[in-house]
């Protein structure tokens, strides 16, 4: 995740955020981000609201709000929409907004054995009465790739800067080896033996995407960990979902103890079975695409995103990653 964004950046998210909480009522003052990585998600109590721009957030967001209002139908245990508000998303010029109920958390940072439950539970679900795309992340890392080979001439320049003094490399040229890994993945997995079920998983399911629920809140009809960030539903593998925990393993420097927790509570190793090196390939390229078309005035993201793609390019898969800040 990312705080850390330039005047201009901040300043234009902020007078989206000002126009999508006066249509729902509340104070824009109060508001703090949280994070901006593909989205910018500010607390502005009693809600949060998420803010994403692009050419397919307008879909994105409609399918989330009928996969949000499904998922608590059924009773799973997912972050809420907000109450109250008559109409989403809401709509500020380009960008577009979902607005959530507000989970007071506790003060410990989640770990991989609170996904078990929630994972389990949303794997068990036959079906969602709603259209879910088919699981395909490889097209997505594309259209990153493509939207930043089409980027606006100031920040398409400043890519070329960026790419050449951290990567010694064009920028055309770093795009072309994304997509030609693009390719390889995209064969591999098509031979990939799956071990458990396809059906409905949450697509990117790591432990920034959990939330403990602080005890004892009245607002809070529940207190075991709840998923969010529904974005990536899909129908898909469920190993899938079992990735961001085993990576984070292997590839942040997490703890092991942490991973055999995880595993011993949904029951499954993926790293002991024989597709987890293709679907760790996949994660580490939905790593490094996500941002890549979004970099102009996130300093803190751009400095991550090429110690990634260093070890990338050098196909290092020793060299330790950290968290976007």
């Amino acid at each position: 995740m990312t705080t850390v964004l330039s005047d201009a950046v901040a300043s234009e998210l902020r007078v989206h955020l000002g126009e999508v909480c006066a249509q729902i009522g509340v104070d824009p003052d109060g508001a703090s981000l949280v994070k901006y990585t593909m989205n910018a998600v500010f607390v502005a109590p009693p809600f949060v609201i998420r803010l994403a721009s692009g050419s397919q957030a307008a879909t994105l967001a409609r399918r989330v709000v009928s996969v949000a209002a499904c998922l608590e139908q059924a009773g799973t245990p997912t972050v809420r929409l907000a109450s109250g508000v008559a109409s989403q998303p809401i709509f500020s010029g380009e960008w577009v907004a979902t607005a959530w109920q507000y989970v007071p958390t506790v003060s410990d940072e989640p770990k991989p054995v609170d996904l078990a439950a929630p994972l389990r539970a949303l794997h068990s679900l036959e079906r969602l009465d709603v259209a879910l795309p088919l699981w395909s992340p490889v097209e997505k890392f594309r259209r990153r790739l493509h939207a930043a080979a089409a980027l606006p001439p100031e920040e398409a320049a400043e890519l070329e800067r960026w790419s050449r003094m951290e990567l010694g490399i064009r920028a055309a040229d770093l795009l072309r080896d994304l997509h030609l890994r693009c390719d390889k993945v995209e064969e591999d997995v098509d031979r990939v033996a799956w071990r458990l079920p396809s059906g409905v998983i949450h697509g990117d399911a790591h432990t920034g995407n959990i939330l403990l629920p602080a005890p004892g809140d009245g607002a809070i009809a529940r207190s075991e960990p709840l998923l969010c960030d529904l974005d990536g539903l899909c129908i898909g593998p469920q190993e899938w979902d079992l990735v961001p925990t085993a990576h984070g393993a292997t590839r942040f420097g997490r703890s092991p103890a942490d991973y055999q927790g995880f595993v011993d509570a949904y029951g499954f190793d993926i790293t002991a079975w024989t597709g987890w090196s293709v679907l760790r390939r996949i994660r580490e390229l939905q790593l490094v695409t996500s941002t890549i078309d979004a970099l102009a005035g996130r300093p803190a993201v751009a400095n991550e995103l090429a110690n990634r793609l260093r070890s990338l390019l050098a196909d290092d898969v020793s060299a330790t990653w950290t968290r976007y800040r």
